[in-house]
């Protein structure tokens, strides 16, 4: 019983001998193999980096005159605008839009124009026809078309 808990493993049944080691001539020819290998990684200097390394002082340059300007810049216009009068820009957009759409009163003359208004007339479009209505709806018309009919 004492014999079969304290038996010794196979593998230190094994001669210690290191298992680590070298292949014959190794050492021999080491130092030709890695001349070979750092010949052959040697990179040839592409024109590339001679293009990068011509423009990079050329870009400092311009990138430092650029940041100086924008420095300067903002200072002064600030400086130069508090003694300038501020106008206020009103917005046009509404009647632009209403002169678009508008007639031009000026292409009708005065007894015309007093005709239409007091008119007794309450339906204006008593004169069409509501097939034309639906035939004009029902065409694809988009908005530059119907806004071209509409002026001619």
């Amino acid at each position: 019983m004492y014999e079969k808990d304290h038996k010794e493993p196979d593998f230190m049944k094994r001669p210690p001998k290191n298992p680590f080691r070298t292949p014959d001539s190794y050492f021999e020819s080491l130092e030709d193999r890695i001349m070979v290998n750092i010949k052959n990684t040697t990179k040839k200097k592409s024109s590339s980096s001679a293009i990068i390394r011509f423009l990079k002082p050329a870009l400092g340059i311009a990138a430092s005159i650029t940041l100086v300007y924008m420095l300067a810049y903002n200072p002064i216009n600030k400086f130069l605008q508090k003694g300038t009068a501020k106008t206020e820009l009103t917005d046009t957009a509404g009647t632009d839009l209403l002169n678009n759409y508008s007639i031009n009163l000026a292409s009708i003359d005065d007894n015309s124009l007093i005709n239409a208004i007091f008119t007794d007339e309450t339906n204006i479009f008593a004169e069409t026809n509501p097939d034309e209505f639906l035939a004009y709806l029902s065409t694809d018309m988009n908005d530059v078309e119907i806004y071209s009919e509409i002026q001619n």
